[in-house]
């Protein structure tokens, strides 16, 4: 299944939406998508993988490249996982990496927080 990625600006933090398949094949546009909230850098941005079904090492590697380079950044990244993608990041030892949550309402709670607390 081919990947749609839709990017939403909120005030507080904007919001990437993928769906789909995240293979080496997809990456390049999610590649332009990151680039542009590196570029904007919002304060947070939470990334909505509920409707991933699919995720290789490419996909995983550009996840890994934008958190690294948005918090060098400063900016705040959460990822909304399914049970796919919770899956990946534990048997990849990612899960300790990256900010998770279960659900889009408990991801922009915890920006809230961080942002109250800066």
């Amino acid at each position: 299944m081919s990947l749609t990625i839709d990017l939403t600006q909120e005030p507080s933090h904007w919001v990437l939406r993928l769906a789909g398949d995240l293979d080496y094949g997809e990456c390049a546009s999610f590649r332009m998508n990151i680039d542009r909230v590196l570029k904007n850098s919002p304060p947070a941005t939470i990334v909505d993988l509920q409707n991933l079904e699919y995720l290789d090492s490419s996909g995983l590697g550009l996840l890994l490249s934008l958190s690294k380079e948005y918090g060098a950044q400063g900016g705040r990244l959460v990822l909304v996982t399914n049970e796919t993608v919770d899956n990946i990041l534990s048997l990849t030892r990612l899960n300790g990496i990256f900010s998770t949550a279960s659900s889009m309402s408990e991801a922009v709670a915890t920006v809230a927080v961080d942002e109250s607390q800066s």
